[in-house]
């Protein structure tokens, strides 16, 4: 049966969404709009309905968004509303009916991402929660985890460093570089609380794409097929929640489903092409 995280949507029939919610999280220049790229036509490839969703995306708010970030004089209140009603209106407009429909729905980024960034700007965690109680409980989140170290080289060679993801909001006297490193590594660390507190499938996103490419199509075939879960990667408890600090460790991704498998051997090809041009469009950012 399908829930939310507290509040039920007016009209809404959670038991006609039949459909699945994945959501690949993680934070900027990751690379899971990548992933996405990749596994959509895959799933299609399996005969599934496919839709792909992510933050900024909403008809209604998403051109007031970018306007009003140009401006850098956002408060963090105004921010995280302009947020929830990105979310809101493709929750509605989009998510909900594809679920209905019977499609998988792909997300790049879901609330824990909204969720997040708030925080880390000093929001009140309790209100941050209460803005997105409407929000359905996806079918399973998968966590790309990077390290800060591993990180700045993929911004630094795509798209360089943002205002708003180097968190010059927050520190407005650093310069952009030492902004950025304060800002993802407290970042992270509130992802890595939100990995424990949600349940999040945790992927280590330091190997190459291919790599983690099959590792969250090995992961997605498991939640289709129904199997039970298994860890793909253990995240440490916060430093306030236990007396010594411990690292994560990877394990290796259980196997999917014969079905999965058989299915994963007549897509090499086009996954190889997919691949290709995935890398050929990092490579031109």
């Amino acid at each position: 049966m399908r829930e939310t995280y507290g509040v039920v949507l007016p009209d809404l029939n959670l038991a006609e969404l039949t459909g699945k919610l994945i959501v690949v999280e993680g934070t900027d220049g990751v690379g899971r709009s990548t992933q996405i790229k990749l596994l959509k036509p895959w799933l299609e490839q399996q005969g599934r309905a496919v839709l792909d969703t992510g933050i900024k995306r909403s008809l209604l708010a998403s051109r007031g968004i970018q306007q009003a970030k140009e401006g850098h004089t956002l408060g963090r209140i105004t921010l995280s509303l302009f947020y929830a009603t990105d979310f809101a209106d493709r929750l509605t407009h989009g998510i909900v009916p594809a679920l209905r429909a019977g499609f998988v729905v792909l997300t790049d980024r879901y609330i824990y991402s909204l969720m997040a960034r708030a925080m880390v700007r000093g929001v009140d965690p309790a209100w941050v929660r209460n803005a997105y109680s409407f929000a359905l409980k996806p079918d399973a989140v998968f966590y790309l985890r990077i390290g800060v170290v591993d990180l700045i080289p993929r911004v630094v060679f795509s798209r360089g460093f943002d205002y708003w993801e180097s968190g010059m909001d927050i520190h407005p006297s650093e310069d952009m570089y030492e902004s950025f490193l304060k800002y993802q590594t407290a970042l992270l660390a509130q992802f890595d609380t939100l990995a424990q507190e949600y349940n999040f499938e945790v992927v280590d996103a330091s190997p190459d794409i291919r790599t983690v490419f099959e590792r969250l199509r090995a992961g997605i075939a498991r939640v289709l097929s129904g199997e039970p879960r298994e860890p793909l990667f253990a995240v440490a408890a916060p430093a306030a929640e236990t007396e010594q600090a411990t690292t994560a460790k990877v394990v290796e991704m259980p196997a999917a489903s014969e079905r999965a498998a058989a299915a994963e051997k007549t897509d090499q090809g086009s996954v190889s092409q997919a691949l290709a041009k995935a890398a050929e469009g990092d490579a031109s950012r």
